[in-house]
């Protein structure tokens, strides 16, 4: 006997993949662009934030048509049921884990760093007052994609980079130069260059 109403079965079905593949794909753009590129896709988080509240209403519709389909088809059950069971169902966990690693990625600092100087280095290390991160080597005329975690304070429910003295130190042929570095917001990201009197310029992000 063929089932009954399958379109209601069609609908859950598409409702959590669509939830679940359009918002990793939303996620890993945004994270994607950070870590490759220290690119701040604002659009993205804002999609992404509506996307979640919009899909979890539906999601709630695909499992109210999901029963629907269920209870008119009781007697002949199969594993399509299921599967778009654990398709919408999913969506929990797969939501939970993304908003937990966000609120990591905010907290973090991404800067590009133009090397512009003529000079190549050995290695790079940002050093604060607490705390210092060891960087790779910087050829003349490459790019470095790199990220840091400055501490942070919580103040009106948001986190804010506590003051740092913050100092990036070149290293290269027995040599040490130490610039003055920007603080910047937590979650932001920037382009800098580094010019041929080895002074920092904030460039176009």
């Amino acid at each position: 006997m063929p089932q009954k109403e399958k379109i209601l079965l069609t609908i859950s079905w598409y409702i959590g993949l669509t939830a679940f593949v359009g918002g990793w794909l939303i996620f890993l753009t945004w994270t994607t662009c950070r870590y490759l590129f220290a690119f701040d896709f604002e659009q993205l988080e804002f999609i992404g934030f509506i996307w979640m509240i919009v899909f979890f209403w539906l999601c709630f519709l695909a499992l109210g048509l999901l029963f629907i389909y269920v209870l008119i088809n009781r007697k002949q059950l199969h594993k399509k049921m299921l599967y778009t069971t654990f398709i919408i169902l999913i969506n929990i966990p797969s939501v939970l884990y993304i908003l937990d690693v966000h609120s990591r990625i905010i907290n973090l600092v991404f800067v590009k760093l133009d090397n512009h100087s003529g000079k190549e280095f050995n290695q790079l290390v940002l050093q604060g007052n607490k705390k210092a991160w060891k960087l790779d080597g910087l050829s003349e005329g490459s790019t470095m994609i790199f990220h840091y975690d400055p501490d942070f304070l919580i103040a009106d429910a948001r986190s804010y980079s506590e003051p740092d003295s913050l100092k990036l130190i070149f290293h290269y042929h027995g040599k040490n130069d130490t610039l003055a570095f920007p603080e910047f917001d937590l979650g932001s990201c920037h382009t800098l260059v580094l010019d041929e009197k080895l002074m920092l310029h904030s460039g176009i992000q």
